[in-house]
């Protein structure tokens, strides 16, 4: 805390301040916070005149600043700043190297420092190499040659290195999917939690083995990406896969297929034990159908054999505030199954007339039932009065 409040008054000074040796002297302060407005402030008070001081510290200041150095020397005019930092990248210091690639990367739009990073990408330190592919990520055009020199580090002996390969790779190999097939095997599971968001882009094979990864964050990331070809493995998924977070991802991606056929697979999960897969399924069927067709579907499906499906659609109809139902969901009065005639009790708001069905209830068969109709008007009751 101390430390905070001791930040502040350097931050405050420094705004204020109209000198510019004290200022020169803030750029090397720990607080990335404070060296930030030195930088601001030093440029206001010299102009072009600052670009001696920053670049005498753009290689050797904090990691987290160095691209704010760079970009106030691009924005000054200072034309040597670039070739500072390719320099930079045969320093012998692995620091300065970093250095140099955050500063190369905050000057992206000039294209001369994609080759000397493509050199980079043999580096000798993994945080060198994973740096380098994560700025070529941004500099370079999609489609350009250097793709190939990242893809080889797909196989790089460092996981951090590879899964970094893989977002690399994505964004500048037309076509990455064959290219990153061999990631969905990875021993690491970093790496394939990367490829699994491009699950929709690689052979089916990779893709489907993303889908049926040991790993809960593996399959959830390749459900939310999987495309139209994965219908099948996302529907075994929503039914089946133990965990709620990939059965949602799984509703999620079925949902975004724009295909009404798609609706049926994605039913089941109105019936999941799981309240937010309960409603990411209701959502899919909603976006498959639109509401109203997502309403007369579940409808239909009020008359089918499954009471188990019956009361999840009843429940889903009342998520939707649906009140247009009200002339089917009275007909479950006489449902043989008592969860049902129970779950009509809960979501009679949505009844013309539930006083009457309610009344009809607390004759019912099943104690149950009978409880909860009373309940139901004792509340109506005390609403009342």
């Amino acid at each position: 805390m101390m430390r905070r409040v001791e930040a502040t008054q350097r931050l405050r000074a420094v705004e204020a301040s109209v000198s510019s040796d004290a200022v020169i002297s803030a750029l090397d302060d720990p607080s990335p916070e404070v060296a930030r407005a030195a930088i601001r402030r030093l440029v206001a008070l010299e102009g072009d005149g600052a670009a001696p001081a920053l670049r005498a510290r753009v290689l050797d200041v904090e990691l987290g600043v160095v691209a704010d150095f760079a970009k106030a020397l691009a924005q000054i005019g200072d034309g040597r700043v670039l070739e500072m930092a390719i320099g930079g990248l045969d320093d012998q210091r692995p620091t300065r190297r970093l250095a140099a690639i955050r500063a190369i990367g905050a000057l992206a739009d000039d294209p001369a420092g994609v080759g000397p990073l493509r050199a980079a990408l043999d580096d000798d330190v993994a945080g060198v190499r994973a740096a380098a592919l994560e700025v070529l990520g941004r500099m370079a055009r999609p489609g350009a040659s250097v793709g190939a020199d990242c893809a080889r580090l797909l196989s790089d002996p460092v996981a951090y290195v590879r899964t970094v390969a893989v977002r690399t790779v994505a964004r500048l190999v037309s076509h990455p999917g064959p290219t990153l097939s061999a990631a969905a095997e990875d021993q690491d599971r970093l790496v394939r939690l990367a490829v699994g968001q491009f699950a929709a882009s690689l052979p089916e094979r990779a893709a489907r083995a993303l889908l049926e990864d040991p790993d809960v964050r593996v399959r959830e990331a390749a459900a939310r990406a999987a495309g139209v070809r994965e219908v099948d493995a996302l529907a075994a998924l929503l039914r089946d896969d133990r965990a709620p977070d990939v059965r949602r991802a799984a509703a999620h991606s079925l949902g975004a297929m724009h295909e009404q056929q798609v609706a049926d697979l994605v039913l089941p999960g109105l019936e999941d034990r799981d309240a937010l897969v309960r409603v990411a399924a209701l959502g899919a069927l909603e976006r498959l159908l639109t509401r109203e067709g997502a309403v007369r579907r579940l409808c239909d499906e009020l008359s089918g054999e499954r009471a188990s499906r019956r009361r999840a659609c009843l429940y889903a109809l009342a998520r939707l505030d649906a009140r247009e139902a009200a002339r089917e969901l009275t007909r479950l009065v006489t449902d043989p199954d008592p969860e049902v005639r129970l779950a009509l009790i809960h979501t009679a708001a949505l009844l013309d007339e539930p006083e009457r069905i309610i009344r009809y209830l607390s004759r019912d068969t099943d104690q149950a039932v009978r409880n909860a109709a009373e309940m139901w008007r004792l509340r109506a009751s005390r609403a009342e009065s």
